[in-house]
């Protein structure tokens, strides 16, 4: 049998000392150390979370920002696209006008240099017939009558070229 002495009493109070001792000054701060390090750490933790948090607010922001400058870009291109074409037809408008004006102006310079010239060779042929009529005749005719009888005669030939 287990014989029970003052050796066993003695042991199993210095466990109890040991025990009690070891409570006070090794448990109690090596747990609140614990309980420290515990809460310093959720501290991190919750601090970690809330800086993720706000980063996600940003990026959304930013991506809402660059959508925004992105839509803004396309419509300021769109724009500027729109104003090229318009300028364009503008410009190539201007120019037929122009083009138009210049030919139309050609064409009064060439109406205007045939009736000069018509008229011209007209005073020509007019002049040349009082010459030959006045040298086959022999004799000077009334250039006022023979002026008339020519362009008369000159007024039957163009109606007879126009007809």
């Amino acid at each position: 049998m287990i014989e029970l002495g003052w050796t066993y009493f003695f042991q199993i109070i210095n466990l109890v000392i040991l025990y009690v001792l070891m409570k006070r000054y090794l448990f109690k701060p090596v747990m609140g150390f614990i309980e420290k390090r515990r809460e310093y750490t959720e501290g991190l933790l919750n601090e970690a979370n809330d800086s993720f948090a706000k980063a996600k607010a940003l990026q959304a922001e930013a991506e809402t920002g660059l959508n925004e400058a992105r839509r803004q870009a396309q419509a300021s291109l769109e724009q500027a696209v729109e104003h090229g074409k318009t300028m364009a037809k503008e410009l190539t408008e201007r120019a037929r006008q122009e083009e138009a004006a210049r030919l139309e102006r050609a064409q009064k310079e060439i109406e205007e240099a045939k009736v000069r010239a018509i008229h011209e060779v007209r005073q020509e042929v007019a002049n040349l017939s009082v010459q030959i009529a006045s040298k086959i005749v022999g004799q000077n005719l009334d250039g006022d009558a023979h002026m008339h009888l020519i362009e008369d005669a000159l007024q039957r030939m163009d109606d007879a070229h126009v007809n």
